[in-house]
């Protein structure tokens, strides 16, 4: 079951644009708030249907090179519209560049023109000092990624941890404990990166109560070249590989490469989050596994969030979506547009 209000029937429209404000979602919620060791109570969630004034957001993201930002930054655009809010969005340009980053977050913080930030954070810690000095003038929001909670007004952002479980889960119910070990590669992305630390530790907890041999582990930045780069080092180091598992631009750039290696039939994909490549991936079955945070969602719930904590209305300080598995038997009838943006969306700057 699909934790959301949305039916197959709406997606046309939402992915038109056409939905979001009033919508209702079923969603996960942390109390203590920014506490991921503590399991979430799931609660009734119902989107504004219009803000109380024109706020204007800073909205900082880690990056937009690949579809999960995205995604999210549809989810924003589309509901800063809806509520008749302005927004500025910025990128960061990669998880390496923490310094921009911080100057992103001062300049929105000491600028006098925003009401909020939201913040894609590009490192779990090293961020809080900064986040701790802008609450002093403006809220912070964190947004998708997991960040520690000092300074901070609210969160959207699912336990990253529970993505790697969900990536790790397949090998548990596809080769139990017992039987003949699969050999894996692994490669979920930047080691800095928060996001990262959490789906290592997640997949590799859940591992342990499967046959996998995990024989090798491979971080990089999420860019395409770097990703593709790390996938082709892992079959040449390791020819006898059964598994690719990892983050989403790894496993895109596997689908290519195992493709050009005439491999397809012998390396299966699993992926630690959901991308439009993912989805294609899936219903063709070369892909065997990808969870879902549902990213584009979460961008307009971060919106939502600031513009009703801005409103003065009761506000759940810490939300997410629920997260699970889309495979090849589920890949046709869950709600996509809460995961992707419109194929022919581009990222977008500016909410006039």
């Amino acid at each position: 079951m699909f934790k959301t209000s949305l039916c197959c029937g709406a997606a046309l429209a939402v992915l038109a644009g056409t939905a979001w404000a009033g919508e209702t979602w079923t969603v996960d919620q942390w109390s203590p708030p920014y506490d991921f060791s503590k399991s979430p109570t799931e609660t009734s969630y119902t989107a504004l249907d219009k803000a109380s004034k024109d706020w204007n957001l800073c909205v900082i993201f880690p990056h937009l090179k690949d579809p999960y930002w995205v995604a999210t930054d549809f989810g924003v655009v589309s509901q800063a519209r809806k509520l008749g809010v302005r927004a500025d969005i910025f990128e960061s340009g990669g998880y390496p560049n923490l310094d921009k980053q911080i100057e992103q977050v001062k300049h929105c913080a000491t600028a006098g023109t925003y009401d909020a930030i939201l913040l894609g954070t590009v490192s779990y810690d090293l961020m809080t000092p900064t986040v701790v000095e802008a609450a002093k003038t403006v809220p912070v929001f964190a947004t998708v990624n997991q960040i520690q909670g000092d300074g901070l007004s609210g969160m959207v952002a699912v336990n990253w941890i529970d993505l790697g479980r969900a990536a790790g889960r397949y090998f548990v119910e596809n080769h139990p404990a017992g039987s003949t070990p699969t050999k894996v590669a692994w490669i979920p992305g930047p080691e800095t990166a928060g996001w990262v630390k959490f789906t290592d530790q997640g997949f590799r907890e859940v591992i342990k109560d499967a046959a996998v041999d995990l024989v090798t582990v491979k971080y990089g930045d999420t860019g395409k070249d770097i990703q593709k780069t790390l996938v082709e080092d892992a079959l040449d180091e390791f020819p006898d590989v059964e598994y690719i598992a990892g983050n989403a631009v790894a496993i895109e750039a596997a689908m290519a490469v195992i493709r050009q290696r005439g491999l397809t039939d012998k390396v299966k994909l699993v992926a630690d989050y959901f991308t439009p490549a993912m989805y294609r991936g899936v219903r063709r079955g070369v892909i065997v596994s990808a969870p879902t945070d549902s990213a584009a969602l979460q961008g307009v719930l971060s919106v939502d969030q600031a513009v009703r904590f801005l409103d003065g209305k009761t506000t759940a300080e810490h939300i997410g979506p629920v997260i699970f598995s889309v495979d090849k038997s589920n890949s046709k009838d869950f709600p996509v547009q809460e995961s992707l943006a419109p194929s022919d969306f581009t990222p977008v700057f500016k909410v006039p």
